[in-house]
């Protein structure tokens, strides 16, 4: 006799509220912690393969905005990317009859759509310029909440860390990396 483990597939939907900044290290490896976070979103699309035992699979594609700010000698700098990105990773979950807690890492590979960097109040599209690279990647850390409403419907909320593993100069003898805190709110609707 076999044993079954039981597995629920659900199609996701969430949006983001995101604190996004740079982990910024000059050429003499010292971290500059001037930076200042950005104030963004992002939003996906995504799969969920759950078992009964509590593992889950997501996998996810989607748009999320990231940057900084930095004041220097007078000068305001201000950093805008937009990445669209597909993510895939590992969970479990904890259910308490309706309610559940959960904890995912969900590795990301990001595409650079779009990159505007402000000098005071001159605009420069620094994506086509080539000195910052087009791809990012890194990991998604996000413990959270779930409530199944129904049969069909699930809700849930993350508090997602973020860092990017990859270094946004072409220059490499700096490097900088994106950083984010955020929360996702979502609906999971299941498959049957």
């Amino acid at each position: 006799m076999s044993n079954h483990v039981k597995a629920q597939s659900s199609i996701t939907i969430d949006a983001s509220q995101n604190i996004t900044n740079f982990k910024f290290v000059n050429s003499t490896g010292e971290q500059d912690k001037k930076y200042n976070a950005n104030y963004s979103g992002g939003y996906s699309l995504g799969y969920k393969y759950a078992m009964d035992n509590g593992l889950f699979f997501p996998v996810k594609i989607g748009m999320r905005k990231a940057g900084a700010t930095y004041v220097y000698d007078n000068t305001n700098y201000s950093w805008e990317l937009q990445y669209t990105e597909a993510r895939l990773g590992l969970g479990y979950n904890y259910k308490f009859d309706k309610l559940g807690a959960h904890i995912s890492a969900t590795g990301y590979f990001g595409y650079m759509l779009k990159a505007n960097q402000s000098l005071n109040n001159e605009d420069f599209d620094i994506r086509s310029s080539g000195i910052i690279n087009t791809s990012d990647y890194g990991v998604f850390i996000s413990p959270g909440a779930n409530f199944q409403a129904n049969d069909f419907i699930n809700v849930y909320l993350d508090l997602n860390y973020m860092l990017g593993l990859a270094n946004l100069e072409t220059d490499e003898t700096q490097k900088s990396n994106n950083t984010l805190y955020g929360a996702s709110l979502g609906v999971a609707f299941l498959i049957k």
